[in-house]
């Protein structure tokens, strides 16, 4: 399931922080509409370089993307130094 919220927070030791919560379901509309747009491009240059390895690459950059976008869901990034502490979670 692609993550529709991500939350954010930040927080010094021995200080409450905060957090902020964002909504990724507008990235996606933007990325979706984005890759539709660009889809006919990409074929066209799939097929001119299709002897090559680029040409299978593109082809198999949108199941790529919509893989790694589908197992962002769950995902937890905790970033910790002697100032801050940081999370990012989808």
């Amino acid at each position: 399931m692609l993550p529709v919220i991500m939350h954010m927070r930040f927080r010094k030791p021995g200080r409450r922080g905060f957090g902020l919560y964002f909504p990724v379901i507008l990235v996606w509309i933007i990325l979706a509409a984005l890759l539709i747009v660009l889809f006919p491009f990409m074929l066209i240059g799939a097929v001119a370089t299709w002897r090559g390895y680029p040409g299978r690459l593109l082809l198999l950059l949108y199941p790529m993307l919509a893989a790694v976008l589908w197992n962002l869901s769950g995902l937890h990034v905790e970033v910790k130094d002697a100032e801050n502490d940081i999370l990012i979670a989808f």
